[in-house]
């Protein structure tokens, strides 16, 4: 059902797109292009085989942002307000679907926080596009700046990565006021619906979850790593001005996580820039969110585990709890799936793609990381891939968009229950 709505998503906007009313000149823009930027727009992810401010006209960019926010907030949201504005009550199979979409633990009251969860999105993107608004209309003039605020807020809070500028935020790379708030409203993208909805009701509860906990620790960690580590990457372009290098720096430790903005040209970044980045669009943002990656939480679970293995110990503690081995398995499941994926992609890729002179396969890695966390940053390399490769890079969107395990658990049979009773006896085996 999930998997349906999306598609369908992806149908009706491609189709759109392709219609010479989308384009800037009138004229009709292939059809694989077209299913490209719908693919990218509804998995939230902002690659682009065409420049999106100079090649569709207001009708067409309305629709790659309807397919932004319908992808970011999901397919099972609308469908639950659809319900609700027709008087009818969600039956149990839409109640697991709703659990399923968001990672909601139990089926009591989804249908109740999915209709929160808009509101609250809502809300979010149109403080963020107020605010905008301040830096924007006196730059842009009042209908482009309203348009712009409108549009970047959204974009930027579904983690969608499009924007309507020749060369993403480049002109505002040393103007920390929308570098803040574009980050802000990225950050608030990546939480994820069960982070907020666990600290909106904290005054009511007086204790967070586990899960929530963990998020917030890793994401606080991955921020201020990340600054650290670019600020110090960067230091030879440091101006003088402390306020813009800070700003821009917290920026570059937030957009890779899903954000997929940015103010300069990666293709001249140091490779130890290149690697951090491509780190941290591995992992993403956290569970639930309309950000992409392995999640924060499986990083965290990964690392517990890691120092469990290393002291010498069974068991995997955090916070005075036990993490489940079914936890812990699922994490590695994940992670190896990804680098299976990454791997496999990009091998097929160095194959089909014709690589630029000077540009090594991280030319081609970056992209794939890129597409599979639906991140969106880019080398260059997706306006000149062939249509094989705008095939693969798509089916990594939308992999990673309705998550790894969603497809895993969709193309494997259910064991035997026979099977999982055996008991069979235990042998070593030499590895290492």
């Amino acid at each position: 059902m999930i998997i349906f709505g999306f598609l369908s998503v992806i149908l009706i906007g491609s189709i759109l797109l392709a219609l010479p009313i989308s384009d800037q000149n009138d004229q009709a823009t292939s059809y694989i292009d077209s299913l490209f930027m719908a693919v990218s727009a509804t998995c939230v992810t902002g690659l682009a085989v065409v420049n999106t401010a100079e090649h569709w006209n207001l009708f067409g960019q309305v629709a790659i942002l309807v397919m932004v926010e319908v992808g970011g907030l999901g397919f099972m949201s609308f469908l639950v307000l659809l319900l609700k504005m027709g008087g009818q009550h969600s039956s149990f199979k839409s109640k697991m679907l709703i659990r399923d979409a968001y990672n909601f633990t139990s089926i009591k009251g989804g249908a109740k926080l999915v209709k929160s969860i808009v509101k609250l999105s809502l809300w979010i993107q149109a403080i963020g596009a107020v605010l905008l608004s301040f830096d924007f209309i006196p730059r842009f003039g009042l209908e482009k700046g309203v348009w712009y605020s409108i549009f970047h807020a959204i974009s930027a809070h579904s983690n969608a990565g499009f924007d309507l500028f020749d060369n993403s935020l480049f002109q505002f790379r040393d103007d920390p006021y929308v570098l803040v708030i574009m980050s802000l409203l990225i950050l608030s993208g990546s939480f994820g619906f069960i982070v907020w909805f666990d600290l909106l009701a904290i005054k009511r509860r007086h204790r967070i979850t586990l899960h929530t906990r963990l998020a917030l620790t890793m994401t606080a960690a991955l921020v201020v790593t990340g600054t650290v580590l670019y600020s110090l990457l960067n230091v030879r372009s440091y101006n003088g001005h402390l306020l813009n290098y800070l700003a821009q720096n917290f920026f570059l430790s937030i957009t890779p996580r899903s954000g997929g903005f940015s103010f300069g040209d990666y293709n001249v970044s140091s490779y130890a820039s290149l690697v951090l980045t491509m780190i941290l669009m591995f992992i993403g943002g956290t569970s639930g969110s309309t950000a992409g990656g392995v999640k924060t939480t499986t990083f965290g679970v990964l690392l517990l585990n890691i120092k469990t293995i290393f002291g010498n110990k069974e068991k995997t503690i955090y916070h005075e709890r036990r993490l489940s081995r079914r936890t812990i398995s699922r994490v590695y499941e994940i992670i190896f799936m990804y680098l299976a994926i990454i791997f496999t992609s990009s091998f097929v890729l160095l194959i089909t793609e014709h690589l630029p002179r000077n540009n090594g396969i991280e030319y081609v890695f970056f992209e794939v990381i890129s597409a599979l966390a639906t991140v969106g940053l880019s080398l260059g390399l997706t306006p000149d891939l062939t249509d094989i490769g705008k095939i693969i890079i798509m089916l990594l969107m939308f992999i990673g968009r309705i998550g790894v395990m969603t497809v895993i658990y969709a193309a494997s049979r259910p064991a035997k229950i026979d099977e999982d009773l055996i008991q069979y006896p235990d042998e070593e085996i030499i590895v290492g």
